[in-house]
């Protein structure tokens, strides 16, 4: 066994301490980075929770949305309630920019093909004038926020009409 002088065990002191502040300064490194990224995603995720804490509020309003169209539609086809339908109308427009201020975006799929992710299929048209799924009448407007989907537009698609008949529609309603 040779015997080490002190000089030698120093020098092998000091490369262990050596090896440990780089180990304890790569562990801090590691730590520091952790910290920044968790940092990051909680801000992501408050990011994300600000945006959608809007949906219970948005869901309840879509409803008055569906109700003033059908108003206004009804009320344009009698006169004698013309300025009640002005009225509706001036209610109506505020209600929409109040809703457009929060982050509420209408949509519409009219002529586009069938998306489930942001349409649901109320009904199917037999035709042959419009390609396979494709959206060619809407029964109500979709809504969104971000892109999250709040409210499907509901939609009648077109299917090939393999008989060559008449169009057919098959509604499914509730």
């Amino acid at each position: 066994m040779v015997r080490k002088g002190p000089v030698t065990l120093m020098k092998e002191d000091l490369e262990k301490k050596e090896s440990q502040i780089k180990e304890l300064r790569n562990d801090y490194l590691r730590a520091l980075a952790d910290w920044d990224n968790y940092r990051k995603r909680m801000e992501n995720e408050f990011n994300e929770f600000k945006k959608y804490a809007k949906v219970d509020f948005l869901e309840k309003m879509i409803p008055v949305l569906d109700n003033f169209d059908r108003a206004l539609a009804g009320a344009e086809l009698n006169p004698d309630f013309e300025s009640f339908f002005k009225g509706i109308q001036i209610i109506e427009r505020q209600l929409r920019d109040v809703l457009k201020s929060i982050g509420l975006v209408e949509y519409s799929g009219l002529g586009e093909q069938f998306d489930p992710s942001l349409h649901e299929a109320v009904g199917v048209v037999t035709t042959n004038d419009h390609p396979e799924n494709t959206i060619i009448e809407e029964i109500s407007k979709g809504y969104k926020i971000g892109d999250r989907v709040i409210k499907p537009a509901k939609v009648l698609v077109s299917k090939p009409d393999e008989k060559g008949g008449q169009e057919n529609v098959q509604d499914n309603r509730d």
